[in-house]
């Protein structure tokens, strides 16, 4: 059923261009670019198939700043976050660290903090909560401004010289560098998109939600100043990863994609008069003829029971970019069903993409929007005082029905992609009733937690990617909601139990059977971790990971835990603090939470959790 649905996805793009005008493409094309609907964002809510045409998926809104001349600095190391995903590939953050100097955005600054907690040097960032991005004596950073653009200045290191500045539509999701570029991933509301004051018309069709939105893809080049752009009509709730000039951008499906696929596969079983009704050349099409044919109609219970027929599950689209410096290009777009939890569960392995998901079987619902009844319950008319008739004014007329869509009990699943998107392997059905909590891919083997009553670790062997399969399986009171592999043959969880704060050690050196070895839990506390894997440290070196972690009132904590043969707490903090770095003879704790007037907190400690120093940046 899933290679039904995925078949379905293929058609319907082949449809799109079978219909729609292929003008020459431009020069900057790539034969390998799939091509793509373009939409008038000017015509989203009344789009019709007269403003799609097709043109390659090479998009993209050049635009430059003053080139900033190459220096000696170029060679500088990079500053970098706290606990990154992919090694080389650095990801958004308010602070980073280069192993001498921390770069700091709080309270609508950015600070260049040095070792001794003294501030070197600061700028103005353009929002008031901003990240920062340090690489090759340039510093970048960027946030939604007041004007409801992301705003991003580039500065020149050591002395904060302001180099370049860009802007653009959209509430910034995530961002990724690697090699001196900057790739910013927003999400914009249609119709008036902009890339540095270049308002965007139109813009290619990947997906269509609810309401509509405009994914913008930014490339900043760090040496030289430069912006370059891409916009496309998306979907919501996104997720990026990023590896080897390749960037992944997952995209929950909406209710319109979810209807056009469940009404491609019922056609049939639909109603003569629906089916002449209904326009299936693309979701939103559908979209909108359904609801001018439910307003219509009144009724839609022989609809709904007929998509329900149809049994799709929840699922999300992943396009797949290659990265060339500044340009930008669509490889190719896949789906796989379910949702994804978090950027932990889609991992790149040997060329091919890992996604875990839960996925949950949808089922159509009406429901009927109800109007407030007319003001007054009746028009009185009289004639030289004394009432003559009066008029009771009819009931308002029923709202037409509204279709939305609920999910039923969630399983979970992984699934091997090919380079070109294609579904290679698939392992499904694991934990029925339970959804992914935490994801953890370690050499050629997956940890997955779900969770209900009990914390099951599966370990999946993905050495065939045509045939992934479960190796052993764990359950432990609790759950975890971040996984870290503090060595080949050791896990450490960081989630919660029933009264607080667990943090536990798995031995996965036989992964068909992995056991917990140690735990420290603590009562009434709850760390960042759980949904931040940023606030996490963890020094190979020391055997340390530093866990934060907050009182139901407020209070912050910092967990030294040393990590041997079972865990041993080694301190307890009281500060503030969600980032921890470690420096060549000192453990930096970072924080913005507690401070009253705005700014961040900086902690000295040494690397045997004395305090050295303590600083407040404002």
């Amino acid at each position: 059923m899933k290679r039904e649905i995925a078949t379905a996805v293929l058609a319907f793009l082949a449809l799109l261009l079978l219909l729609n005008i292929s003008p020459q493409p431009p020069q900057n094309a790539t034969p390998q670019s799939p091509a793509l609907p373009v939409v008038k964002l000017s015509e989203l809510e009344r789009l019709s198939p007269t403003y799609l045409y097709a043109v390659p998926a090479v998009l993209a809104t050049p635009t430059a700043a003053v080139p900033l001349s190459a220096s000696a600095d170029t060679a500088r190391a990079a500053a970098v976050a706290a606990n990154l995903q992919v090694a080389g590939v650095d990801e958004e953050d308010y602070v980073k660290f280069d192993g001498e100097n921390l770069y700091v955005a709080a309270a609508g600054r950015v600070y260049v903090v040095g070792p001794d907690l003294a501030v070197k040097a600061s700028g103005s960032c353009p929002a008031y909560d901003c990240v920062v991005f340090v690489w090759g004596g340039r510093l970048l950073t960027y946030g939604m401004a007041e004007s409801g653009l992301v705003k991003a200045y580039l500065y020149r290191l050591p002395d904060m010289a302001k180099a370049a500045e860009f802007n653009f539509s959209g509430v910034p999701i995530a961002a990724r560098v690697a090699g001196g570029y900057v790739y910013i991933v927003a999400a914009a509301t249609p119709p008036d998109v902009v890339i540095n004051g270049a308002r965007v018309n139109e813009a290619p069709l990947l997906s269509f939600d609810s309401p509509p939105a405009v994914l913008v893809v930014a490339a900043v080049d760090m040496e030289r100043g430069r912006l370059n752009a891409s916009a496309f009509v998306s979907g919501h709730t996104f997720r990026i990863y990023m590896k080897d000039g390749r960037l992944y951008i997952a995209a929950t499906q909406g209710t319109p994609q979810l209807l056009y696929k469940a009404a491609a596969k019922a056609w049939d079983r639909l109603p003569p008069d629906v089916k002449a009704k209904l326009n299936l050349t693309n979701p939103l099409t559908l979209y909108k003829s359904l609801q001018d044919l439910l307003r219509e109609r009144g009724y839609a219970d022989d609809i709904v029971e007929a998509l329900n027929s149809a049994n799709v599950t929840t699922a999300t689209n992943i396009y797949i970019f290659d990265l060339d410096g500044l340009n930008i290009r669509l490889r190719a777009a896949a789906e796989v069903p379910g949702r994804l939890l978090d950027q932990f569960a889609i991992e790149e392995l040997d060329g091919h993409l890992v996604v875990a998901t839960t996925v949950a079987a949808v089922k159509f619902q009406t429901t009927r929007y109800i109007q407030p009844l007319p003001r007054g319950e009746a028009v009185v008319i009289s004639q030289d005082g004394q009432p003559v008739t009066t008029i009771r004014p009819p009931p308002p007329p029923a709202p037409p029905p509204a279709l939305y869509a609920t999910e039923g009990e969630p399983s979970n699943s992984v699934y091997v992609l090919t380079p070109d998107g294609r579904i290679a392997g698939a392992l499904e059905g694991l934990a029925p009733g339970e959804r992914i909590y935490a994801a953890r891919l370690i050499d050629k083997t997956l940890y997955l937690v779900t969770f209900r009553q009990v914390d099951p670790l599966f370990a999946i062997d993905l050495n065939n990617p045509a045939a992934p399969r479960i190796l052993g399986l764990l359950k432990t009171p609790g759950f975890s909601e971040y996984l870290h592999p503090v060595d080949p043959d050791r896990l450490l969880g960081v989630g919660a139990y029933e009264k607080g704060l667990k943090i536990a050690l798995f031995d996965i050196s036989n992964p068909t059977q992995p056991r917990e070895i140690s735990n420290i839990t603590a009562t009434g506390l709850h760390s960042p971790a759980f949904y931040d894997h940023h606030a996490f440290a963890y020094s190979p070196k020391l055997r340390l990971a530093m866990v934060p972690a907050a009182g139901w009132y407020g209070a912050g904590y910092v967990l030294a835990v040393e990590v041997g043969d079972k865990l041993t707490l080694r301190a307890v903090i009281n500060a503030t603090a969600d980032r921890a770095f470690f420096g060549q003879d000192a453990i930096y704790l970072v924080g913005r939470a507690g401070v009253l007037a705005g700014g961040a907190q900086i902690w000295k400690y040494t690397t045997d959790l004395r305090q050295a120093a303590a600083a407040r940046l404002s």
